[in-house]
């Protein structure tokens, strides 16, 4: 979703995919290039010289260049030229000379970094592009009354990979993030604005996102000493006082993001963890330990309502012949294409569980035994008519099922459950395909 009036500015953002490595010394070169190669599966080049990364640069597109300032023929404007053609360069050197780095930082670069030890140089250049392609898709809010204020950020913001969205004062930022629900990942505010300044706005952003939801920087000319306190305490994450450096703010916004896609790898690995403990691998269908921990809600919801719950125990007739047959591989998707019909069939309130091996459950809280006849009776033909289709092998074959099951108010959910795995043997022993219900 786009907000109304406001656009998103990212036709300078691309993944980083082309680097090119300028340094004289083959050997650090080399070290760089396999290190970077090996984390990203990039293919870095290596030029050893301006004049061959001249030539590097006419043929072939870069995305990002990493060159020492020093080379051995060094024209002393040659990383002038790199920001010139619109590169994005990282700056490496040996040379801790503060008029150095006061000169190379007045240029827009990306970054400047020092050549201390081989390890804190690859490590910080490797987490420097995991961040410019994780920033690709990253929106940062810019939140300043001021016009150049805001030029002078989104330049920072350019250099740095990040799509942004301008502000003009905290109630459009407000607006924007709360009413029209706009998802910014990122928000630099200013203190002092006409309609609601940014201490009123972090406030109201509070109210509704965590820190680690929406991290805010915020930023002041302001002399009160007790500003940086006020904010922090209202839930900035940062606090940054005007005028500020350009490195400063790329120091500070770039700790910002680290944290925010750290939060994110963690949440992501707790929701995979998660998932494996309550979801079969091969169906994704829940498993025996999701079930075991639900049904004595489910039972104990169905007697206090007085609404009688069913279970059905389903098992793919023949299934040995499938793999003796077709192989194993042909047995697993034959299993996943049960599964598959069982979730377009069922309704979103019941528990679909791979019991084990061809052997499926299905939980259905607030049924009759009408109900849950009729629904096996769909499930059972609609497994007739279907074809299990094993594409890599260009194979189609045919599968049915038996299903046992019954509806109860029993809070012992265990003889529900050996109660419809005998009806399901009951429906094998009949002749398979077919059904068998009680009460």
């Amino acid at each position: 979703m786009q907000c109304e009036q406001f656009t998103i500015k990212n036709s300078h953002c691309k993944m980083i995919k082309q680097i090119l490595i300028i340094e004289d010394s083959v050997t650090l070169a080399s070290h760089l290039k396999i290190e970077i190669d090996e984390y990203f599966s990039f293919c870095c080049d290596i030029a050893v010289n301006e004049t061959q990364a001249r030539e590097m640069i006419r043929l072939k597109q870069y995305d990002l260049v990493i060159t020492d300032i020093y080379l051995p023929d060094s024209s002393g404007n040659f990383i002038g030229e790199l920001v010139r053609s619109e590169l994005r360069v990282i700056v490496m050197t040996a040379s801790e000379n503060e008029e150095l780095r006061l000169g190379i930082l007045s240029l827009p670069i990306l970054d400047y970094v020092l050549k201390n030890d081989a390890k804190t140089l690859v490590d910080y250049l490797i987490n420097t592009i995991r961040r410019l392609n994780e920033n690709h898709n990253t929106i940062i809010g810019i939140c300043d009354d001021s016009r150049v204020s805001r030029h002078l950020i989104a330049e920072v913001l350019k250099s740095q990979n990040l799509p942004y969205i301008e502000f003009l004062d905290g109630q459009e930022a407000y607006t924007c993030i709360i009413k029209q629900n706009f998802k910014i990942d990122v928000l630099l505010t200013d203190y002092e604005m006409p309609r609601m300044n940014g201490l009123d706005l972090i406030r109201h952003l509070r109210h509704e996102y965590l820190p680690s939801k929406l991290p805010i920087l915020a930023i002041s000319a302001s002399e009160k000493p007790s500003l940086t306190v006020r904010f922090l305490k209202a839930g900035a994450s940062d606090y940054i006082k005007k005028p500020f450096g350009n490195e400063e703010l790329c120091t500070r916004l770039n700790i910002t993001l680290d944290q925010l896609y750290t939060n994110r790898r963690n949440t992501a690995l707790y929701q995979a963890l998660e998932k494996t403990a309550t979801h079969d691998f091969l169906t994704q269908l829940y498993n025996r330990n999701f079930f075991f921990s639900q049904i004595n809600h489910i039972t104990a919801d169905a007697v206090r309502q007085n609404k009688p719950y069913g279970i059905l125990m389903i098992d793919i007739d023949h299934f040995k012949k499938v793999n003796d047959t077709y192989g194993h591989h042909a047995g697993d998707v034959a299993i996943q294409h049960v599964a598959m019909i069982l979730k377009k069939i069922a309704r979103s309130s019941d528990y679909c569980i791979r019991w084990g091996g061809e052997e499926f459950l299905i939980l259905i809280p607030h049924s009759t035994a009408s109900e849950i006849t009729a629904f096996s009776e769909r499930l059972r033909a609609a497994m007739e008519k279907s074809t299990v289709v094993v594409e890599d092998e260009k194979l189609t074959f045919k599968i049915t099922i038996s299903i046992g099951g019954l509806v109860g108010l029993s809070e012992t959910h265990k003889n529900m459950i050996l109660q419809a795995d005998t009806l399901l043997y009951e429906a094998k022993n009949s002749g398979r395909n077919c059904i068998r219900i009680g009460e």
